[in-house]
């Protein structure tokens, strides 16, 4: 997947499905009634207007196409998403490249994804991120709103090279979570206004640190201290699916680890990226 914008080499985040938390998995006799609010037939497709800009400059225009593709299991669907504009290839939005050859499945009023995202960021000599879900909930239509709907935390450590003769191998610690957000009565986009929305938010914590010895003492520098780098914020319109998405991704690395690790002029300290994806047209069987 290409998302057009940049992020530092640092946040280069595996999200391992190894374990997860469901603190909402009681179900109760209003979770038995299955969610209107992302039809899952046979396809279905929804086409996205995206914009992206990186530290408030020119948004970079493309377009999305995201469709339901065929069953997979007995109650999963396959969900397909490709990039419309510039070329037709991978997409270009934060959300349909979540999807793209994932599985969804509607669980009474919760929708769970399963499956593996591929995040190819455009900077050299970084490897993709792959993002591994088992049956994680993305949104559940009767929580209140701040409830945690599901969350993965672990840890891992990754060689990254900032320069030809500078490689550091980091600690990455995690949470990703999915929490359900606000309802309001309408929404517009695009000129159409939906009414019914619910929203949800997809949230990854992380923190990054650089184990060392320092004159024969082991030393911890935290090169990222823990912050929320990507918060992603979906509209889901009852009926018809996401029909508004918001990705935001900040960062801001520790100016005493900078020093310290001696990072080259070009690595970015900090960056704030947003990308809005906007329903501009959809077809439901």
């Amino acid at each position: 997947m290409k998302i057009k914008f940049l992020l530092s080499s640092l946040v280069l985040v595996v999200l391992l499905s190894c374990s997860h938390s469901d603190p909402t998995d009681n179900t109760a006799a209003a979770d038995a009634v299955p969610t209107l609010y992302m039809p899952l037939k046979l396809n279905n497709f929804w086409r996205y207007d995206v914009s992206t800009t990186l530290n408030g400059g020119t948004a970079s225009i493309s377009k999305d196409s995201l469709y339901v593709g065929n069953d997979t299991l007995v109650t999963f669907k396959k969900m397909k998403s490709s990039g419309v504009q510039p070329a037709a290839t991978t997409p270009n939005g934060f959300y349909s490249n979540v999807l793209h050859n994932n599985a969804l499945r509607i669980d009474g009023t919760r929708l769970r994804m399963t499956g593996i995202a591929n995040l190819q960021l455009p900077i050299p000599g970084i490897s993709p991120i792959n993002i591994s879900l088992s049956d994680f909930i993305i949104f559940k239509d009767n929580a209140t709103s701040g409830t945690e709907l599901n969350s993965i935390s672990n840890s891992f450590t990754q060689n990254v090279q900032v320069s030809s003769t500078q490689t550091y191998l980091l600690k990455f610690d995690y949470t990703f979570k999915a929490v359900s957000d606000d309802n309001i009565a309408t929404y517009t986009s695009n000129g159409h206004t939906y009414s019914d929305i619910k929203k949800t938010k997809l949230i990854l914590n992380l923190t990054v640190t650089y184990p060392t010895v320092v004159s024969g003492v082991p030393t911890t520098i935290t090169v990222l201290p823990a912050q929320d780098v990507i918060t992603m914020t979906e509209y889901y319109a009852k009926n018809i699916g996401v029909v508004y998405n918001n990705n935001a991704i900040q960062y801001a690395l520790s100016q005493s680890a900078v020093q310290l690790l001696s990072l080259p002029a070009n690595i970015p300290t900090s960056a704030t990226i947003n990308q809005d994806e906007f329903l501009n047209s959809y077809h439901l069987n």
